[in-house]
């Protein structure tokens, strides 16, 4: 008994491990800002928001924080053209979103988040443009925001617009 709890609480270590890391944002990550922040840049500098949906336990969440946020590439088109804000999936924190106020998990719900991580792009109207979930590496997120930015949704999926830049560039 003694030696198959032990063996259990091995495997759970690394678990409980990356579950404490998820929360830690990584000190070369984008200028996160506040809901109410990033809502005023947006209609003050003609952005878009991106709205990053994680939860403090997951795991695909840290990578994406310090694989793909930490990214130079993706941090100067963030910044040129997006205002960031995390939107942490778990917490009961009330947040201003447009004309309501909600909690961070009841923004999500709303959003329809029902993964994590996932990315929502919001107009400074407060429509929503569309959302990807998941993981990426920094280069597709890179083609991520340009897809946003440029509109293609409007024409092409994403995987046609990926389709296209790669038949441009051969």
């Amino acid at each position: 008994m003694t030696r198959r709890l032990a063996l259990l609480l091995l495997l759970a270590a690394p678990l409980a491990a990356g579950a404490q890391d998820a929360s830690v944002v990584p000190d070369d990550a984008p200028d996160w800002l506040s809901m109410g922040d990033a809502i005023a840049a947006a209609q003050a500098e003609g952005k878009l928001l991106l709205v990053y949906g994680y939860a403090p336990w997951c795991g695909f969440c840290v990578r994406f924080d310090r694989e793909v946020f930490t990214d130079d590439a993706v941090q100067a088109y963030l910044a040129e053209h997006f205002a960031p804000v995390r939107l942490n999936l778990d917490s009961e924190a009330v947040v201003p979103f447009f004309d309501v106020s909600v909690s961070e998990a009841e923004l999500g719900q709303a959003m329809q988040i029902a993964g994590t991580p996932t990315s929502v792009f919001v107009a400074a109207d407060g429509e929503m443009i569309t959302k990807f979930p998941g993981y990426s590496d920094p280069e597709t997120f890179g083609l991520v925001l340009r897809y946003v930015r440029e509109e293609a949704y409007e024409t092409a999926t994403f995987e046609d617009f990926l389709e296209a830049r790669r038949s441009v560039s051969q």
